[in-house]
């Protein structure tokens, strides 16, 4: 009986620790899954911390480097130094014109030393031996006039303002007005003479040679004469002086305005398409000035435009 009994208990001595052995393994596995699970969340915040905190870093440096730009934008504005650009130029309207233009010009740190506006031959030498940076009184056919006659090489940097060659008279109102054997004066230099011809081409006084060009216009070059008319030829800084003396006379309207003549009271004129824009001539040493560039760009801007179309009562247009 009693080996019964001590059979017995230890059985469930045995039992007891088998149970207490099987529970303290699943306690253990559960106790290490929880932590794996903590350590797994834990580097999950980390890692997303860490992520934040380069995003911040990304964001701090990027903010530094365009405070960094900013600054040196607003440092080099500020000590930039000033371009002087050395021209010559026709008081009227060529003057007026860039004295409107000069707080734009300031901006963008240009500033203009105007050396002449009284026009001599000189002119032209000084352009093209450096002495100035651009001239700014031709068009097109009178810059390769001066090519030709100087052998030089001249550019054009963009045309500005049109001024529509005109005829003018102190004795009559119209053209019709004007007799036969009418006495008209044209200037002498190739390409103004030839814009003359061809406006009395167009309104019916004369048929030129289809031949002829801006480099030999001359009365030459005329084939009939449709209305009787006679035609002087002198240098154009002589005919408004002389101007009682003809029934006619031909000159540049910025001429015409420097001498205060109505230039809306033009017996005959071109179009408004006329091709003669003036421009802004440079030599090879400033074809490629970025200065000389922006300058070009300022003078065709909206708000030169307008100073032009606002001022000059239709005898001063903007180039197209």
């Amino acid at each position: 009986m009693k080996k019964k009994l001590v059979a017995l208990l230890m059985s469930a001595v045995m039992a007891s620790a088998l149970l207490a052995g099987c529970g303290g393994a699943k306690d253990a596995a559960a106790e290490q899954g929880t932590a794996e699970d903590a350590a797994g969340a834990e580097t999950e915040t980390e890692t997303e911390d860490a992520d934040a905190a380069a995003e911040d870093v990304n964001a701090e440096t990027a903010a530094a480097e365009a405070e960094s730009e900013g600054n040196d934008a607003g440092e080099e504005a500020q000590t930039g130094e000033t371009v002087v650009l050395k021209c010559v130029c026709d008081l009227t309207p060529h003057s007026e014109i860039l004295n409107a233009a000069a707080d734009l010009l300031a901006q963008k740190g240009i500033e203009l030393d105007i050396v002449s506006t009284t026009w001599d031959a000189t002119w032209n030498d000084m352009l093209v031996d450096g002495e100035i940076d651009f001239a700014y009184f031709m068009h097109v056919p009178a810059m390769e006039s001066i090519e030709e006659e100087m052998g030089a090489t001249l550019y054009s940097m963009g045309g500005i303002h049109v001024e529509p060659y005109a005829c003018f008279s102190d004795k009559y109102a119209s053209k019709d007005e004007l007799p036969e054997n009418a006495v008209i004066a044209i200037p002498n230099d190739s390409s103004n003479e030839y814009r003359a011809l061809k406006v009395l081409e167009s309104e019916g006084f004369i048929k030129l040679n289809p031949d002829m060009t801006a480099i030999d216009a001359s009365v030459n070059q005329i084939d009939e004469y449709v209305i009787p008319i006679e035609i002087v030829e002198m240098d154009q800084a002589n005919i408004i002086p002389s101007a009682a003396d003809f029934d006619a006379y031909f000159v540049n309207v910025n001429r015409a305005l420097e001498a205060d003549i109505d230039t809306t009271a033009y017996l005959m004129r071109e179009g408004e398409d006329s091709e003669y824009a003036n421009i802004i001539t440079v030599t090879e040493a400033n074809k490629d000035n970025e200065a000389i560039k922006t300058l070009v760009s300022v003078l065709q801007s909206d708000e030169v435009k307008k100073f032009i179309e606002e001022n000059f009562n239709g005898a001063v247009i903007p180039a197209k």
